[in-house]
C-alpha cells in the first residue's frame, strides 16, 4: 500500500469513526435522557462515546498495518475499509446494548424510588374512614 493509499484509508476511516460517535452522542443523550438527572445521561452518552472512539480508531490503527494478500492498491484499501465498516458495525451493536443496558439499570433505580417513597408516603398518613356511629372521623389501622 503506497503512502497516498495509506493517507486516504486512514482519512476516510476516522471520517466514518467520528461520524458514528456523533449519532452515537446525540442519539445516546436522548435515548439516555432522564429529567431527574439530567446530567447522569450526558455523562454516560460522553463517556460510552470517547470508549467507542477510543476502540474503534485503536482497530483502525492495527488493521491500517496488515499485509493482505491482494492484488491492487485500490483492492486493499476497499477491503481494509469493508473490514472496518465491520467492525465498526459491530462496536456499535455492542456500543447500543451498553448504552441499552445503562438505561434499563437507571429506569430500574427510578422505580425502586418511586416504590420506596410510596411507602415511606403510606407509612406516615394512616388512612381515615368515616365512623358509621358517631359520624366522626377514626383511623382504619
Amino acid at each position: 500500500m503506497d503512502t497516498d493509499s495509506y493517507i486516504a484509508f486512514l482519512v476516510v476511516s476516522a471520517l466514518l469513526v467520528v461520524i458514528d460517535a456523533v449519532i452515537i452522542t446525540i442519539s445516546g443523550r436522548k435515548y439516555l435522557s432522564d429529567d431527574d438527572h439530567p446530567g447522569a445521561s450526558l455523562a454516560a452518552s460522553w463517556l460510552t462515546t470517547t470508549l467507542f472512539t477510543l476502540i474503534v480508531l485503536g482497530l483502525v490503527a492495527l488493521i491500517s498495518t496488515l499485509d493482505l494478500p491482494i492484488d491492487g492498491v485500490l483492492q486493499k484499501t476497499v477491503t481494509k475499509l469493508g473490514i472496518v465498516l465491520l467492525l465498526l458495525a459491530v462496536a456499535h451493536a455492542i456500543t447500543m446494548s451498553v448504552l441499552t443496558r445503562y438505561r434499563g439499570e437507571e429506569r430500574q433505580e427510578h422505580l425502586v424510588d418511586e416504590l420506596a417513597e410510596e411507602r415511606r408516603g403510606h407509612a406516615r398518613k394512616p388512612s381515615v374512614t368515616r365512623s358509621i356511629e358517631r359520624d366522626e372521623p377514626y383511623s382504619a389501622m
